[in-house]
């Protein structure tokens, strides 16, 4: 006889999941959000995802660890395949969100040949702090002037110098 049969098992081959994290602005929690990539035979077809993603701290930094949990794989390929892990690290940045100040008001003055203005703060909102971080306005040593010394009805103000008080302030950027 020129033929035999035989028989053999193909077993699953070892997936290996990696994660590259997103970076975000700051908005108060620890919540990730990364990309999956794999290490699957080219053409097969199936699908990773994640259940959680976290970053150790809700503040802001630069290449923060982020955990990846729950790990899983679907698709018509995923039984040729067994993850190696369920779990992933990464690492992404998180970036001071911006806030800007509404209603200070730029107090009129008689015209006296200078830029030099003045700002009252005492109605000022911080738009964009998230509930509950606790972050002020502090005006104390701004500067502030219009654009030239001229008469005028309704002319801009620039103001500088403002910062940001508060035990969650370094998660902000101010806008001016």
């Amino acid at each position: 006889s020129t033929t035999a049969s035989a028989s053999a098992t193909i077993t699953a081959k070892a997936l290996t999941v990696t994660a590259t994290g997103i970076d975000k602005v700051y908005d108060g929690t620890v919540t990730a959000s990364v990309n999956l990539s794999d290490d699957r035979i080219a053409g097969d077809v199936l699908t990773a995802s994640y259940v959680s993603a976290a970053f150790a701290d809700k503040n802001v930094g630069t290449d923060k660890a982020v955990s990846v949990t729950g790990i899983s794989i679907s698709g018509t390929d995923a039984t040729n395949y067994s993850l190696s892990s369920t779990t992933a690290s990464a690492s992404a940045t998180i970036t001071a969100k911006a806030l800007t100040v509404t209603d200070a008001v730029a107090n009129d003055r008689v015209y006296n040949a200078d830029i030099d203005a003045t700002v009252n703060f005492a109605s000022a909102t911080l738009v964009g702090v998230v509930s509950p971080d606790v972050v002020t306005l502090d005006s104390a040593s701004y500067s502030a002037s219009f654009a030239d010394k001229n008469v005028a009805n309704d002319k801009p103000v620039t103001v500088s110098g403002l910062t940001l008080t508060g035990a969650d302030k370094d998660n902000y950027s101010l806008t001016q």
